[in-house]
């Protein structure tokens, strides 16, 4: 039996619907943007979940996608 209420299973979700859709954007700024709100959203659930290794993961990859957000403000290319 699930133990994991509905309201934190529908945080899981809602991380993999972004990160999912994410990969659809054409718009480089848009895919990092979404991307690192999914990850954002998957390392709360993955602490209250208590799956460490994935919240690391994500915690890692919303960096990245923060500087490289960075990265393409700072060129100028930053376009939605």
């Amino acid at each position: 039996m699930n133990s994991v209420p509905f309201s934190i299973e529908l945080l899981g979700y809602i991380a993999t619907f972004l990160v999912a859709v994410s990969f659809l954007c054409k718009s480089m700024a848009r895919l990092r943007a979404i991307n690192a709100l999914g990850a954002t959203l998957f390392v709360i659930y993955s602490l209250i979940i208590t799956a460490y290794p994935v919240a690391l993961l994500n915690a890692f990859l919303v960096c990245v996608n923060l500087y490289q957000l960075w990265l393409l403000k700072q060129k100028g290319e930053l376009v939605w």
